[in-house]
């Protein structure tokens, strides 16, 4: 099996090739990790994705058509970085007739953090917690965020949308908040079950673009992920979730992929608010 998986949520997008086979013995033994590729941060996603596509099933020596699946983050993310990314792979798998896994793009930026601490848990802290937030800017004084346990989220990829089935464990939350707002629900799932002990850590670009709004959560529970790019998505692990998702079965029609957005787009509410001139698919009377 053959799966190619990206993600263009945000300024720095994430492309990986990842093979299997099927017959062979289960669990991560028979994965490997074909190509990865991180697109430039210093162009559109528009000018780079499908050169990225192109660059490698070049280097995996694959072509188009031998891909099984596709997958993609959905978001919560940028509006136009997420319209090209779920629009190429909605278009590709459903012109070649292959499977679409959407991914939640914060639960593949928190995934090497959950993966790190919950394997270090006993080390660091024994029988204690942490609440891990992957976080990112939403612009208008807002922030993308994924917060829950370290060990919840990693048994994350996406919420079940309508009849189609997600894979999303209880506790987990993603919600676009003020940061005042999401330091209040931080503090409240920290104090869950009466624990003073819970630990906490931070990933994605919001860490360092608002450091002091971190200093409102204790520092002496704080835990320093020793990894680098904790500020973007890595694409080993949007494969890894694309791939769990596959085997729990969670694999849509290419058209009933959708972005994730968590709030409306600015054109949308002004349309909604009657803000936007006529035009012809808004109202203007024909002639003639």
């Amino acid at each position: 099996m053959k799966l190619l998986v990206w993600d263009t949520s945000a300024k720095v997008g994430a492309i990986a090739a990842l093979e299997w086979d099927e017959g062979a013995r289960s669990g991560w033994d028979s994965v490997r990790l074909v190509g990865e590729w991180t697109l430039n941060v210093d162009s559109q996603h528009t000018e780079r994705l499908l050169w990225g596509i192109h660059e490698i099933l070049q280097a995996s020596r694959w072509k188009l058509e031998d891909i099984d699946l596709f997958g993609v983050g959905v978001g919560p993310g940028s509006f136009t970085g997420l319209r090209i990314g779920v629009t190429t792979a909605r278009t590709l798998a459903h012109t070649l007739n292959k499977p679409l896994i959407p991914v939640s793009s914060l639960a593949a930026l928190a995934r090497p953090a959950a993966l790190w601490i919950s394997k270090a848990q006993a080390t660091l802290a024994k029988n204690k917690k942490t609440v891990i937030i992957a976080a990112t800017d939403a612009a208008k004084g807002e922030i993308f965020s994924l917060w829950g346990n370290s060990k919840s989220i990693v048994d994350c990829v996406i919420k079940a949308d309508g009849d189609s089935p997600g894979l999303w464990k209880r506790g987990v939350d993603e919600e676009v908040l003020p940061p005042d707002e999401l330091i209040r629900l931080i503090k409240r799932k920290m104090s869950e079950g009466g624990s003073s002990g819970t630990f906490w850590s931070v990933v994605g670009e919001a860490a360092n673009r608002y450091p002091d709004l971190w200093k409102k959560l204790p520092a002496s529970k704080r835990i320093e992920v020793p990894s680098s790019f904790t500020e973007h998505i890595q694409g080993r692990f949007l494969g890894q979730l694309a791939w769990e998702a596959y085997q729990a079965g969670v694999v849509r029609k290419a058209l009933n992929v959708h972005p994730h957005y968590l709030r409306v787009a600015d054109a949308e509410m002004k349309l909604k608010q009657g803000l936007l001139p006529p035009g012809p698919t808004r109202g203007a009377s024909s002639s003639g």
